[in-house]
């Protein structure tokens, strides 16, 4: 099988920011080099996300070297932040659990409220509301205790965000008071951002309460609250026009537009929807939802109902290849409440039950990543008990996290990563989902140690039936995903048939005495490697998936002919 190889060297842009570039330049040392490499991912998180990550990758090379903790702590809390924006939560959580491992173990104290709060920014991208509000009041004790004003103020903003999403409007408010309150304690260089992020919270709040009453009818609290929602914006104009921010600006002509839209101006909706969309493109967003979904709000309310369509489905494309599971359904949501606006009844019952069948597929992932999350911790101790130095356990534990322990396949996050290095002369490549039939009366019948002994079997048959440069990972608990590149389309079939034969046709009375073992496959084949082709080939094979467990299980999907 392929081993997973890491991104190559950043090749930075010429036009980056000439201060970044200089302090790059003028690094005489590894840890210098560290923080200069993780300045620039940050920087590019907004512009360019595989950039940003290999800057970040960059800078963890440069911490290790310098036997660094606080800056590998930093470099791994940023790496996640990236990982998340790219829709990959398990690699996220992965690097926020090594960081806070190795903070606690060197004591750095003051770096673990920051940490946790990058990690409650996954877990809500994931849908994980709960351990979202834990982790951040987590995060915000540590601050108090540890009187760090900085980190109090940007979980008192996650907080205030995690409320509005939540709808709970007041609470939202109260947060952005306490906020309010600490801005005068906090450094000098540190209040514009954060009064930044006041003004624009306090906007979306607003909004939020100005929209809930005009649906409730209740014409003073709207009027009230769309008052509260204008001064709010203009103070973020203000704020803009001292110090510019194109993502923060993003999001204040959102705002404006939806604004407009309640007040009943559509040609100025319009415009700041426009406005939005426009620092979208310039920052070649790949994270932010706004842009699309309040223009696509104007376009519905102007009768365009196609272009409110089409801004809907880029929001929806964006959010799905990412794993964002709460945006997925709020976008979802939006696009039913259009079918019924326009009384296309089918098409909003078809899209509340795409909705319904992804929030149970959320459950799902939210227990993988907990037991993820178990799994990590024995990693980690293995890690350091194997481990001469702990630089050395930080690139142990990198080396674990691609790498199923039970089975010695790749994991689902060394998966990705393998995929992230195949180019366009791979196409095209076939992708495969397998999965073992009723897998559960397997532990609940024989135990937990013969079902582990069964992975390894079935990992072990497929392993022995495929090309040396095959991709073969454990993708969850039964499931294994196979990528082949450069086949040829027609002994596609043949090939996954006999996989599904050779698991058959095994002798299982060793390990199974009085139970016949079987698999059900799903497949597609693919001519494209860009990350929406992979999303859409992912999404299919695991339809066809689904389909072949439907038929019965023990099948192929698409059906393979057999002549007799």
């Amino acid at each position: 099988m392929k081993s997973v190889r890491r991104p190559g060297p950043a090749s930075i842009p010429s036009d980056a920011p000439p201060p970044l570039l200089r302090a790059l330049s003028e690094a005489r040392t590894d840890v210098a080099r560290a923080w200069a490499y993780l300045a620039l991912a940050r920087h590019y998180r907004h512009h360019s996300l595989p950039l940003a990550a290999s800057l970040a990758h960059e800078a963890l090379d440069a911490a290790l070297r310098a036997a660094a903790p606080d800056a590998t702590v930093e470099v791994l809390s940023g790496l996640a932040f990236i990982e998340v924006a790219q829709g990959r939560q398990e690699k996220a959580f992965e690097h926020t659990a090594l960081a806070l491992d190795l903070a606690r173990e060197h004591g750095l104290h003051h770096l673990e409220a920051r940490v946790r709060n990058n990690r409650a920014i996954a877990r809500l991208n994931a849908g994980d509301v709960l351990g979202t509000r834990r982790d951040l009041l987590d995060a915000q004790g540590l601050a108090r205790t540890l009187g760090d004003v900085v980190d109090q103020a940007h979980v008192y903003v996650n907080l205030a965000y995690l409320e509005n999403v939540s709808g709970h409007y007041p609470e939202a408010l109260h947060q952005l008071s306490l906020l309010e309150n600490l801005l005068p304690d906090l450094p000098e260089q540190e209040q514009p951002a954060l009064r930044s992020y006041l003004y624009e919270n306090s906007a979306l709040t607003y909004l939020n309460i100005a929209r809930q009453a005009h649906e409730r009818d209740r014409p003073d609290v709207e009027a009230q609250a769309r008052a509260s929602a204008y001064a709010a914006i203009q103070a973020s104009y203000r704020m803009l026009a001292v110090r510019p921010d194109v993502l923060m600006a993003l999001s204040v002509e959102a705002h404006a537009a939806r604004l407009a839209l309640l007040e009943g101006d559509l040609e100025r909706a319009h415009e700041h929807a426009a406005a939005s969309l426009n620092h979208h493109h310039e920052l070649g967003q790949q994270s932010y939802l706004d842009a699309h979904l309040a223009m696509a709000e104007v376009s519905a309310a102007r009768g365009q109902s196609t272009l409110a369509h089409q801004h809907y489905q880029n929001a929806l494309d964006l959010v799905r290849g990412q794993g964002r599971a709460r945006e997925t359904q709020e976008v979802l949501r939006a696009i039913a409440r259009l079918y019924e606006q326009e009384g296309n009844l089918a098409g909003a019952l078809e899209t509340y039950r795409n909705a319904l069948e992804r929030a149970h597929r959320t459950l799902e992932r939210l227990t993988h990543i907990e037991q993820r999350n178990e799994d990590l911790a024995r990693e980690l101790r293995q890690a350091r008990a194997e481990a001469s130095t702990w630089q050395d356990s930080v690139r142990r534990a990198e080396a674990l996290a691609r790498q199923d322990p039970l089975t010695g396949l790749l994991n689902r996050r060394g998966l990705q990563d393998a995929l992230a290095e195949l180019d366009d002369e791979s196409a095209p490549f076939l992708l495969v989902m397998f999965d073992i039939d009723h897998f559960k009366a397997v532990n609940d019948r024989y135990s937990h140690v013969v079902g582990d002994a069964v992975l390894q079997s079935v990992a072990g048959q497929l392993v022995a039936r495929l090309p040396e440069d095959s991709l073969l990972a454990r993708y969850g608990g039964e499931e294994f995903v196979l990528v082949q590149e450069g086949v040829d389309p027609t002994e596609v079939p043949a090939l996954v048939e006999g996989l599904r034969q050779a698991i058959e046709a095994h002798d299982w009375s060793a390990l199974l005495p009085g139970t016949r073992l079987t698999i059900s496959i799903g497949y597609t084949l693919t001519g494209d490697t860009d990350d929406q082709a992979l999303r859409a080939a992912f999404e299919q094979a695991d339809e066809h998936l689904y389909r072949a467990k439907r038929a019965g299980r023990n099948q192929v999907y698409p059906p393979v002919l057999v002549l007799r």
